[in-house]
């Protein structure tokens, strides 16, 4: 079992993702929004954390980079409903380890959460 901070200002997909991370087993810790996030991660220590790039009062590139430039930080993935292609740039400067582009199919999601946690 893990501890992941999930940060999505989606009502509906916040609660899928976390529904379906605790259904495998995981504690999980929600923001609505990168500022939210940032904050968590500085007061708690989590196993990966899977976030939304656009976000309100800071985008998940933004906050991504900030918890992963932390002491240990945690894998960070991304998730987004943009071209990846063109943000290609942006998703390796933040530090993620990894992104999903939206739609995403939720077996798909745990597998790449799972590899996180174990390739930590």
């Amino acid at each position: 079992m893990a501890n992941i901070l999930v940060a999505d200002d989606e009502d509906g997909l916040l609660e899928m993702i976390t529904f379906t991370l605790q259904t495998a087993g995981h504690e999980v810790s929600s923001a609505k929004n990168g500022r939210a996030a940032v904050e968590l991660a500085k007061r708690e220590k989590f196993d990966a954390v899977v976030m939304d790039v656009m976000m309100p009062f800071m985008d998940g590139y933004h906050a991504c980079a900030e918890i992963t430039g932390q002491n240990d930080p945690p894998p960070v993935l991304l998730l987004t409903s943009r071209d990846f292609d063109q943000d290609a740039v942006a998703v390796r400067a933040s530090g993620a380890t990894a992104f999903l582009s939206k739609p995403f199919e939720v077996e798909e999601l745990l597998k790449v959460v799972q590899e996180m946690i174990k390739n930590k």
